[in-house]
C-alpha cells in the first residue's frame, strides 16, 4: 500500500536474468527455492537462470513436466520422448503465464496472488495460468512473467475484464502494467515502454530494436538510449532520478524503508528510415 500510495512506477523495475527453469512442485512451498532441484531433474546448466515452482489451478491434474525458458530464443523448451531438448513453436498468444502466489516468501503475493488465481479460474477456466514462486519486486504485487514473450508484469489485479482477456487470450499487452522485457537492462525496458504507449503498440511480437548506447559520461543514472523500427528512429536521454523525500518499505518484511525512484524520459532526436 505505501508503494500505491506513492504511486511508485513499474517501468524498469526487472530482473538480470537470461533464463527461467520451472520446476511443477505441489503446495506448500518452502520460503526459498531450492535452485540445485532444476539440475536434480536434468534440465541443462543454465546461465544467469532462476529457477520457478510452478503449480497449476487448486484442483487441476498436476501432471506438468519441467521445462525452461531462455532470451536468445524466446521460446519454452520442453524434453522429447527421447530425452533431448526442444524449443515450441513461439506464439503471439501466451503459452504460460506466471502468477506470483508465493505466500511464504510475501505475505501480499500469497493473498492478493491467490485471490487474482481464482479470479482468472472464473473468467477464462482455460487460460494457460499457473501459480509460480518469487518473482521478485513484492510491492508490484500481483506479478505475472508471460511466455513466451518475456514480459514481466505487475499490479495485474488492477486490470479490468477486457484487459485480462486480452492478456490472456491474445497476449496484448497492458502497457501501464509492463515491468520490462527479460533480457532487457533497466534502461532498454523503460525505452521500450515510452515506444509501445507513444504508438499504442501493445501486440508482444510488435517489438522495436532497443540498445543502451551506454550511461551518460559522468552521470551513471542518465543512459543514452536508440529505439528504432521499420520506418523511424528515435534517440532517448533517460534518467532515473529520485521520486520525493517519503521513503517506502519494498517489502513487508523489510526493516528499513528505502527511497522511491521515477524514470525521466527525454526524446533528444527522431530520424527518419532503420539507419
Amino acid at each position: 500500500m505505501q508503494s500505491r500510495s506513492a504511486a511508485e512506477e513499474l517501468r524498469g523495475v526487472i530482473p538480470d536474468l537470461q533464463a527461467l527453469a520451472l520446476m511443477p512442485v505441489p503446495a506448500p512451498w518452502p520460503e526459498d527455492v531450492d535452485p540445485g532441484t532444476a539440475a536434480a531433474v536434468g534440465l541443462p546448466p543454465l546461465s544467469r537462470a532462476k529457477t520457478l515452482y510452478y503449480r497449476p489451478y487448486p484442483g487441476r491434474p498436476t501432471d506438468d513436466a519441467p521445462f525452461f525458458w531462455d532470451v536468445t530464443s524466446r521460446a519454452i523448451h520442453r524434453q522429447n520422448a527421447d530425452g533431448a531438448w526442444a524449443p515450441t513453436e513461439p506464439t503471439a498468444a501466451p503459452q504460460f503465464i506466471g502468477v506470483c502466489i508465493h505466500g511464504r516468501k510475501d505475505v501480499c503475493c500469497g493473498t492478493r496472488g491467490g485471490a487474482f488465481m481464482r479470479r482468472v479460474q472464473k473468467l477464462a477456466p482455460g487460460a494457460p495460468v499457473y501459480g509460480v514462486s518469487h518473482l521478485g519486486g513484492d510491492r508490484f504485487s500481483v506479478n505475472a512473467v508471460v511466455l513466451p514473450s518475456g514480459y514481466l508484469l505487475g499490479r495485474v489485479d488492477d486490470l479490468d475484464d477486457e484487459a485480462l482477456l486480452d492478456l490472456l487470450e491474445t497476449g496484448l499487452l497492458p502497457l501501464s502494467h509492463v515491468r520490462g522485457r527479460l533480457g532487457s537492462t533497466p534502461a532498454e525496458a523503460v525505452a521500450e515502454i515510452w515506444y509501445r504507449e507513444r504508438f499504442a503498440r501493445r501486440d508482444p511480437g510488435g517489438m522495436p530494436t532497443v540498445k543502451a548506447v551506454s550511461p551518460v559520461e559522468q552521470a551513471p543514472d542518465r543512459h543514452e538510449v536508440l529505439v528504432t523500427d521499420a520506418n523511424r528512429r528515435f534517440r532517448l536521454d533517460l534518467g532515473r532520478e529520485q521520486q520525493g523525500d517519503t521513503p517506502i518499505h519494498y517489502t513487508c518484511a523489510a526493516d528499513r524503508p528505502s527511497p522511491v525512484y521515477r524514470w525521466d524520459v527525454r526524446l533528444l532526436d527522431e530520424a527518419t528510415g532503420s539507419s
